[in-house]
């Protein structure tokens, strides 16, 4: 398969551009629909009822969409249920974990470090070494993730693990997107995606079966309602299904701009709607993390299609 993106129509990557902003705008709302939601309802039970909306709408998206596309081999089927394990399964546990005890905005600045923790992985991994410029920027974003953590020490331990929890989501989510590359760069990535929910959907399922058991749906609150729709409408399949259908239409150095727009919208919805103010400790880490990720990601020039594996949304 040809490394290079072939050209599409103006008016069609006009289209993908506004696609890719709206993904952003998508899973900007993430955070506070599932603050909402785990008011009411247990981390794994949301993570559960996210496996399993995953599996199965991406895949009757890929059946209506992909009618030709091939099934996987044997040698693809064992890769999947690995990056499953690590991209799905240990991402959805860790993040969804991690947002029930720390802030929205929080959770959301602390996974823009995603971008910085896979250049490193792609360097301790595949050793391939990162330039002076990415070298800079993985510094001054970790400054950034461990002022930020160490800021929640002050609002108790409860916080404190909840950040941990969403640095350990983003180092897993970083190992994931190098060792994806392979496959995404042979195969559609909205197929792909599709196959690591079905994978997933068990181990999730069973690890959040007790809480689901304890759900009373006609016990829950408006508020609690939306936020579970919305995650599951919003940041699961309208967000999946968008950026699969823009990956195919522009690069992944195109993808990497627009994630800016993530956690200003959602510090935005986090005060709206959750009433989080955001303080200067905020601001100062939120620059940092965003400045680091900046110099690590910013491409120099045009990317080809073997860099599509960064544009998979990290929720």
């Amino acid at each position: 398969m040809s490394s290079a993106l072939a050209p599409i129509p103006e008016n069609e990557r006009r289209r993908a551009l506004l696609a890719l902003f709206t993904v952003q705008v998508l899973f900007s709302t993430f955070p506070v629909c599932g603050k909402l939601a785990l008011a009411e309802i247990a981390p794994m039970a949301l993570a559960a009822l996210r496996a399993v909306t995953g599996a199965v709408f991406l895949t009757l998206a890929v059946k209506v969409f992909l009618p030709e596309e091939k099934p996987f081999d044997a040698g693809d089927r064992k890769a999947l249920a690995g990056l499953a394990a690590i991209g799905i399964v240990a991402n959805q546990v860790l993040f969804i974990s991690g947002l029930a005890r720390t802030t929205a905005a929080n959770a959301t600045l602390l996974t823009a470090g995603v971008a910085v923790f896979a250049v490193l992985a792609a360097w301790l991994l595949f050793g391939e070494r990162p330039s002076p410029r990415k070298l800079l920027g993985i510094p001054i974003s970790i400054a950034g993730i461990a002022f930020l953590v160490g800021s929640s020490v002050a609002l108790g331990s409860r916080g404190f693990v909840g950040d941990g929890l969403i640095v350990a989501n983003g180092i897993c989510y970083a190992v994931f997107l190098v060792t994806s590359r392979g496959i995404l760069a042979r195969r559609n990535a909205l197929a792909v995606t599709a196959s690591l929910f079905r994978w997933a959907c068990l181990p999730i399922v069973l690890l959040g079966l007790p809480d689901l058991l304890e759900v009373r749906p006609a016990e829950l609150s408006g508020k609690a309602v939306f936020g579970i729709l919305g995650v599951l409408v919003f940041s699961t399949l309208l967000s999946y299904g968008l950026n699969a259908w823009a990956l195919a239409r522009v690069g992944s150095s195109t993808t990497a701009i627009f994630m800016y727009v993530q956690p200003v919208l959602a510090t935005t919805w986090a005060f709206l709607f959750l009433g989080e103010r955001p303080g200067p400790k905020l601001f100062v880490a939120g620059a940092l993390i965003l400045a680091g990720v900046a110099l690590a990601t910013w491409p120099a020039r045009p990317q080809t299609i073997e860099g599509k594996a960064s544009g998979l949304p990290n929720r």
